[in-house]
């Protein structure tokens, strides 16, 4: 629970822009494809965290998610925890972030795609599996608890 409640921390005072953010290497097999939809003002990031055995977390790297599609890569057969945030600012209400993190250990040969969407202050980050044959089927947020 430790580890978590470090991870929570961590990504409130990335989601708060301090420095400190690397860029993911994203130099395994692209099997993630990530589709983001925002609205004007609003910034999306992924931020993948390695998991060991213990449920503890390092931090590996963010990817801003300012196109439309991004193809990443994460590593088959190991688990990593993947943090979308959402970082919204404007003149009248100020600040604020908001993020929604889910465990993934990708398979071998599979694809994944993480669609990503904030509209009229509503947000929604679902993730599915694609299978060799192509049919999909949605995954249930895991929480790094379940590790």
């Amino acid at each position: 629970m430790k580890a978590h409640a470090l991870l929570v921390a961590g990504v409130l005072a990335l989601a708060a822009g301090c420095s400190g953010l690397k860029t993911y290497p994203n130099d395994a097999p692209k099997n993630v494809h990530v589709a983001t939809q925002t609205e004007r003002g609003v910034r999306a990031s992924l931020h993948v965290h390695q998991v060991n055995g213990e449920c503890t977390t390092r931090y590996e790297g963010t990817l801003p998610l300012d196109q439309p599609a991004l193809d990443i890569g994460v590593p088959a057969g190991q688990p990593r925890y993947l943090v979308v945030s959402f970082d919204t600012s404007s003149f009248m209400a100020g600040s604020c972030s908001t993020s929604v993190g889910t465990l993934l250990t990708p398979r071998a040969g599979y694809g994944y795609e993480l669609a990503v969407r904030y509209q009229k202050d509503i947000y929604d980050v679902a993730l599915r599996e694609i299978d060799r044959k192509g049919a999909r089927r949605e995954l249930a947020r895991r929480p790094l608890a379940g590790c």
